[in-house]
């Protein structure tokens, strides 16, 4: 396992980071989204990469064998670690392809991967979902949900729809869908994540 070993910038918002209404509502709705497509399945191993203070990683532990929740902040880390779910082991982890073998989470295969609001953070965006995709089992499914770029944004951040389904593709996974995964009211507005699902070849 790669640790950071550098200032956690998550340190300060870890510990109120579960008391944000929206932060919950967008777990709620990401949740329902990922059951919406019959996931996760009965006796499932699941990857939640990027796990951050593991409000999926609650709702999906009661439904499936166990839930393996890695994230590069320590404090989201130790804030999920307090939570005691029986079965979710969660580590800090920073995976590149060169060093993953190395860390018995990764050890796979996996039913599911999921990705909350983590690949448009990712230096190597294509190459982590490449990266993560050879963890899943055969008819195994990856999930990701992630901000929409708005290129008239004075700051722009996030990833378009060919993005993903480029990155999926380039996996090697069978692209399910992409598009809008929900809606969640913010003030002045609403916020509407790309969802990305594929699937792994039998």
């Amino acid at each position: 396992m790669t640790r950071h070993l550098v200032e956690d910038p998550w340190a300060e918002q870890a510990p109120s980071w579960d008391s944000d209404p929206v932060v919950r509502a967008y777990a709620d709705a990401a949740w329902s989204s990922l059951r919406a497509h019959g996931e996760p399945r009965a006796g499932a191993r699941v990857l939640d990469f990027g796990c951050g203070t593991g409000l999926l990683s609650e709702r999906m532990a009661p439904h499936v064998a166990e839930v393996i929740a890695v994230d590069a902040s320590p404090a989201m880390v130790a804030v999920l670690s307090e939570k005691r779910i029986p079965n979710v082991r969660a580590g800090v982890a920073s995976w590149t392809p060169a060093t993953i073998d190395r860390d018995d989470l990764a050890r796979g295969p996996f039913d599911l991967v999921v990705c909350s609001s983590v690949c448009a953070f990712l230096d190597d965006y294509p190459g982590t979902v490449a990266m993560l995709a050879r963890r899943l089992a055969p008819g195994g499914v990856f999930v990701q949900w992630d901000w929409e770029l708005d290129p008239l944004a004075a700051e722009p951040f996030g990833l378009t729809t060919s993005g993903v389904r480029s990155a999926l593709e380039g996996a090697v996974l069978d692209v399910v869908s992409v598009g809008t995964g929900f809606d969640v009211a913010i003030e002045g507005g609403s916020m509407r994540p790309l969802m990305g699902v594929g699937r792994r070849r039998p």
